[in-house]
């Protein structure tokens, strides 16, 4: 049962780890895509779907949103990922004093470009006080129809979190946490898993330098676990 609980716990670290890592990629892959080193102020309001697959077409979103006391005339241009051009279009929105207006717009597997990515990129024009503003996002396209990204997303987020609290549970009943090495593995599997649950919040939000560092510390801590499972 101890056995059979780490294993279950470590199959969701993988699976939570898999999802952590392609939302990553992608999003690292978009900006270095799009990046002309010009260093613009971040925009922060466009959302991609982490996954899709080649059957559907995604919605992107962008949220503008106006803070001040004045209405302000935000110009916006697109660009969307493509194996021969980029697709581009572009608009202006009238915002009212402390208001917010989202957009958006669909992407599918025509813009697919190295291989299985499709990327984002989304520059404000200066406005009322602001810079330009630029953000850019990446969705990982699987090569597969049926079930959509979202739901295969759903899918494997929810097994991963319950096969680590599965495991855990699994592998708790099971051991005698008088021995100071089993009090150690457990300090040391909570760890992983709350490192790996951080992973995925980084990534999911776009924050993927941030997920590169959580995702080194998970697999560090993974490593680290299977040594003491070993020993043990």
């Amino acid at each position: 049962m101890r056995s059979l609980g780490i294993i279950i716990f470590i199959l969701g670290i993988v699976f939570g780890l898999a999802l952590a890592f392609a939302a990553i990629w992608s999003d690292f892959e978009g900006f270095a895509y799009y990046n002309t080193g010009a260093g613009y102020g971040s925009f922060n309001g466009l959302a991609c779907p982490i996954l899709m697959t080649h059957s559907e077409k995604g919605i992107v979103t962008a949220a503008f949103k106006n803070p001040g006391s004045q209405e302000i005339e935000p110009y916006y241009e697109v660009s969307v990922s493509g194996p021969v051009s980029s697709g581009q279009f572009e608009g202006q929105l009238s915002l009212p004093p402390h208001s917010s207006k989202t957009i958006q717009w669909t992407v599918d597997a025509s813009d697919i470009d190295l291989g299985f990515f499709i990327f984002v990129d989304l520059n404000i024009l200066p406005v009322a006080g602001y810079s330009t503003r630029e953000d850019t996002c990446g969705i990982m396209v699987l090569n597969f129809s049926g079930p959509s990204g979202g739901q295969v997303l759903g899918v494997t987020l929810a097994a991963s979190l319950l096969a680590m609290m599965i495991g855990l549970g699994m592998w708790e009943n099971s051991t005698n946490f008088n021995n100071s090495r089993a009090a150690n593995q457990h300090r040391a599997l909570q760890a992983l898993g709350i490192v790996v649950l951080i992973a995925l919040f980084m990534s999911f939000l776009g924050a993927w330098g941030a997920g590169v560092i959580f995702c080194a510390m998970s697999i560090l801590l993974l490593v680290i676990n299977l040594r003491l499972s070993i020993d043990g």
